[in-house]
């Protein structure tokens, strides 16, 4: 999820999130479209505006469970930033956002991560068997398809922790960040070791959102017992992790990253990965 707890060059958490579910449902007809899925797969070739789909802000609303007003709100601050145009038929991201170098520096450095990540999972053996590509080879890595398929990953999991475990995108991003605090003790701290967690300043510096707007989601998530503080930060706990909600989260997650690396695998983008190697797997 960091690609949306640190935000977008120019654009805040909240905002990517916007953004992302803006795009993916404008390009929704073209990613059941083998040929378009060739055309428009490259980093320099993102669809035109013509074939995208505009969304209508109550859709975009109910989808991310926030007010109308506040979706509307963000939209009209994001048209003037370029990132989104607005018709009587609904909301579009444009291709001159999606060509901007703030966007595909942050493509490029999410691809890192992404790329980085699949080969650390396949070393500890937890992918499996992932099926053959759909498509030739034919030298690049399709790093925008790629894209598409992680923002796919990313709304399916920011829908997850919405419906289960937090109610709104602030309180979804508030989660998150902590998680991503506190990940690395979860994941390989011995067990007496201290937990390592993140401050109300820190987290609302890196979120945007205002001190007290964090501190009142934060408090909502703890007295709900999705959080915990731990000094003066805020901390998930393994007994967090452990529980009957987080558990199954988290077992909904494994089924997510698995869908994305399967769509990953049918796209092309792990034989490309694989056949350029660890060195040059992000050259556009």
């Amino acid at each position: 999820m960091g690609q949306v707890t640190t935000g977008m060059e120019g654009l805040n958490p909240r905002d990517v999130v916007l953004m992302l579910a803006i795009n993916q449902a404008n390009i929704a007809p073209l990613t059941r479209d083998p040929a378009a899925r060739q055309r428009y797969g490259a980093l320099e070739a993102p669809a035109p505006d013509a074939e995208r789909r505009p969304v209508s802000i109550n859709a975009i609303a109910a989808s991310l469970r926030t007010p109308f007003e506040t979706v509307r709100r963000h939209i009209h601050r994001m048209e003037a930033l370029g990132v989104c145009v607005t018709s009587k038929d609904g909301v579009v991201v444009p291709q001159s956002f999606l060509s901007s170098p703030g966007y595909l520096r942050s493509v490029l450095e999410s691809h890192q991560g992404l790329c980085e990540f699949y080969y650390g999972a396949r070393g500890d053996g937890l992918l499996g068997h992932l099926p053959a590509s759909n498509f030739p080879w034919d030298g690049e890595v399709p790093i925008r398809a790629a894209a598409r398929l992680l923002s796919d990953y990313l709304l399916r999991t920011s829908e997850l922790v919405m419906a289960g475990i937090a109610d709104d995108v602030v309180s979804m991003l508030v989660l998150c960040g902590v998680l991503d605090a506190s990940l690395d003790r979860l994941v390989n701290g011995p067990a007496d070791a201290p937990y390592k967690g993140v401050g109300i300043a820190a987290l609302s510096r890196r979120l945007q959102i205002p001190d007290e707007t964090l501190r009142r989601h934060a408090e909502r998530l703890i007295d709900q017992g999705r959080l915990a503080r731990f000094g003066r930060e805020l901390v998930v706990t393994e007994e967090i992790v452990s529980g009957p909600v987080m558990a199954e989260f988290l077992r909904q997650n494994t089924i997510n990253v698995r869908r994305l690396f399967t769509g990953l695998a049918e796209r092309g983008v792990i034989e490309a990965w694989d056949r350029i190697g660890a060195a040059q797997r992000i050259r556009a």
